[in-house]
């Protein structure tokens, strides 16, 4: 795990209760395993609790573990810290040393020692790659790409910079650490199987040159297990060199019973995970009909102005703009009434006909938009991100994200993406000959060019499994709710005839 001086602790060190570690423990039954002779390893020890939950656990059952026992359980850790603390905490609890030998000091993606075990049990560290310290996020980029967790550079600069180092930690342990054939068991962020995009790569199940299966899930649902983590806490039990196959055994806690279910991916092998109690509800979504829309009708998120929202959002009209920029703005409030009139107003300093940003020949024709956005140029400037910085570069610095010709499309069918329990899209059609504009991940749309499109794709919409898909996710209430990625999965996307493709760059 690596360093980071603005913290007491390593980033993504998320240690485990001992009371947890001992119940992975003995869902895997491996107390038992060791006993009978199986070398078992934590390779992100951190304070050693699995080693602790294996020493009691044993000492309860009756098992006593001899020195030759004791010889055949590891700790891998990247911290010598840590090491030190527990062989003095393991000294002084069980009044016996622990085997130095045994105590191994590396970092598991960088400087893997390569050593194979029968088993292996922990707690990953969970962070998103994009929070790692700029150094570590360096040094092991190289590694993302090397196990396939992201296709290509540019994917680590762009979505897949939300992939979580847990997913790179196990595919790495897996790969270097564990004997063939062998199982491991793992807290991990539910994100791993549940996140479109970012986790796809890690849903191939594949090491350097074999595949793993996922034996078993567990998701932990309400049950805090880790203090401090607001992520979706399971746990999962992987076993290498097996085809991985669905549906996925799975567990939902519920107060304190669990409840079996399958999990299974609808459409693509790498989606993620849906789950139901029935497999025959996973197979009626999955054989749903696709809803064909043109190829310029892809789902899309509102704009995102990328932290301005002081710069370009306005709770009154903004008369001292000129009128051609300003839009009405999707509010939560347009989804709870039959009334129209905007809440709020947005400044899009965009050519409508082509969907970028004015250039700054363009700007200068409007001298009170130009002042006004000069006023708050370092601002502007100040943005961060990847495909921001690229207009900024450009000298473009009032670009936002998620503005293009669909944006100024007349008709949107909108859902609330952000949040929700229901998927209930709406129409919305131009005020006072302003296209509406949706507001960042909070809505989803898909542009349309007449009414009748628009109330004709929001019939087949509402019609279609896609909340019954969204609630398969167990992903209702959170940011992910419904999502373009996941609406897509319902779409079959027909190229444009000619003639109407023409029609469309005249819009």
């Amino acid at each position: 795990m690596p360093n980071s001086p603005s913290l007491v602790k390593p980033i993504g060190a998320v240690f485990t209760p001992l009371h947890w570690a001992k119940w992975l423990v003995a869902q895997a039954n491996l107390v038992r395993r060791w006993a009978d002779g199986a070398t078992v390893c934590d390779p992100t020890a951190g304070n050693g609790a699995f080693a602790y939950a294996l020493m009691d656990a044993a000492i309860t059952t009756g098992i006593e573990v001899d020195d030759e026992m004791l010889s055949r359980l590891y700790l891998i850790e990247q911290q010598p810290k840590f090491l030190r603390e527990f062989e003095a905490g393991f000294q002084l609890k069980y009044q016996r040393d622990f085997p130095k030998r045994n105590l191994i000091h590396a970092d598991i993606i960088l400087s893997n020692p390569k050593r194979r075990f029968d088993f292996l049990a922990g707690n990953p560290p969970w962070i998103n790659f994009n929070d790692l310290p700029p150094s570590y996020k360096e040094a092991t980029k190289p590694h993302f790409l090397e196990y396939g967790l992201v296709p290509d550079m540019q994917a680590v600069l762009l979505g897949s910079s939300r992939v979580d180092l847990a997913a790179l930690v196990i595919t790495v342990v897996l790969n270097e650490n564990l004997e063939q054939n062998s199982q491991a068991a793992f807290f991990l962020p539910l994100s791993l199987f549940f996140n479109d995009g970012a986790h796809s790569g890690f849903r191939a199940y594949r090491l350097k040159n074999s595949p793993f299966q996922v034996c078993h899930i567990w998701d932990f649902r309400e049950q805090k297990i880790f203090p401090d983590i607001l992520t979706r806490v399971g746990a999962a039990l992987f076993q290498r060199d097996i085809e991985n196959a669905f549906p996925i055994p799975y567990k939902s806690l519920a107060g304190a019973s669990w409840t079996s279910q399958y999990a299974a991916p609808i459409g693509e092998s790498t989606a993620p995970l849906s789950i139901s109690v029935k497999r025959a509800d996973l197979d009626d979504i999955r054989a749903a009909v696709p809803i064909t829309v043109r190829a310029d009708q892809k789902p899309r998120q509102g704009v995102n102005t990328c932290g301005a929202n002081h710069v370009y959002i306005f709770d009154q009209y903004p008369g001292h703009l000129p009128n051609l920029f300003v839009f009405p703005l999707l509010t939560k409030e347009c989804f709870r009434s039959a009334i129209s009139k905007p809440q709020r107003f947005i400044l899009l300093p965009y050519n409508s006909d082509t969907g970028n940003p004015l250039t700054k020949t363009e700007l200068n024709q409007y001298p009170a938009l130009c002042s006004y956005l000069h006023l708050h140029r370092q601002a502007l400037e100040n943005r961060k991100g990847s495909l921001l910085g690229a207009w900024i570069k450009r000298g473009i610095w009032w670009a936002c994200l998620g503005v293009g010709r669909y944006s100024f499309a007349p008709h949107k069918v909108v859902w609330e993406a952000y949040g929700k329990h229901t998927f209930a899209p709406q129409v919305f059609s131009a005020f006072e000959g302003k296209p509406w504009q949706p507001n960042q991940a909070m809505h989803s749309f898909i542009p349309c060019t007449t009414a009748q499109e628009a109330e004709s794709l929001l019939g087949q919409l509402r019609s279609s499994h896609i909340e019954r898909y969204l609630k398969s996710l167990n992903v209702e209430g959170t940011c992910n709710w419904a999502q373009p990625g996941r609406i897509k999965r319902f779409l079959r996307f027909a190229e444009p005839e000619p003639q109407r493709n023409r029609q469309l760059e005249l819009v």
